[in-house]
């Protein structure tokens, strides 16, 4: 993740007739006055915080989706289900981050979230939004939850140090497993909640998490791509 420094230069400078350095002067324009250096351009890059989630948790993902979709019929195809490569618990979205904050980013991190674990269990699946407005379908989780919360704070500290906006959202631990595309009609989002609300709960699986991993989002056609940066 380390911002690369740009290699040495060994620049030979031309000697005049005798012996004196050639002085390099700055481009000039047809009128005669100088030219301004280009700004270098800054490079942002899209990041998050997040437990990665153990295999049995994702085979519960997968028996739950299969289970909404088959409750759903036609319905389902308004859903977009998360890759099982990519879930995972967000403990902090960071969003586009300048490339340069990187370093500081990563300073305060190793400061601040010391390996520790928090004992971890799914629960009971659920939506984001109303009815009417369903946007989204999780797991839910339960377990040493006030653990969890004491790392997000953390690590919330740790993202404030590095000079990144402050979040105020209280979090909501949850795996995402599917989004609702947004061409889906109101009857489709509320067939949804009613057959997510039907679904049995998963087992729970005890799980200890020891790391939070910090992971750079590369967007494209598709679901993104995840490349995990730093463990913590």
């Amino acid at each position: 993740m380390g911002i690369g420094l740009p290699a040495a230069r060994h620049d030979r400078r031309p000697r005049g007739r005798r012996g004196g350095d050639v002085r390099r002067r700055s481009p000039r324009r047809r009128d005669g006055r100088q030219r301004r250096a280009l700004p270098r351009p800054r490079v942002a890059v899209r990041l998050f915080l997040a437990i990665e989630l153990p295999e049995p948790w994702l085979r519960e993902a997968t028996r739950a989706l299969d289970a909404l979709t088959a409750a759903l019929g036609e319905d389902a195809e308004v859903l977009r289900p998360v890759a099982l490569d990519r879930m995972h618990l967000t403990v902090r979205f960071l969003g586009e981050v300048d490339e340069e904050r990187l370093p500081a980013l990563d300073g305060a991190l190793r400061a601040s979230v010391p390996p520790v674990g928090v004992d971890l269990e799914l629960a009971t699946p659920g939506t984001f939004g109303s009815a009417a407005r369903t946007s989204v379908v999780w797991l839910g989780l339960g377990g040493d939850l006030d653990t969890l919360r004491a790392l997000a704070a953390r690590v919330e500290s740790a993202v404030e140090a590095a000079g990144l906006p402050a979040e105020r959202r209280e979090l909501r631990p949850h795996v995402t497993l599917a989004r609702v595309r947004q061409r889906a009609s109101a009857a489709q989002r509320r067939a949804i909640a009613s057959a997510v609300a039907t679904l049995e709960p998963p087992a729970p699986h005890p799980y200890r998490a020891v790391e939070v991993v910090l992971v750079r989002s590369h967007l494209g056609a598709g679901q993104p791509r995840y490349e995990v940066l730093r463990r913590y």
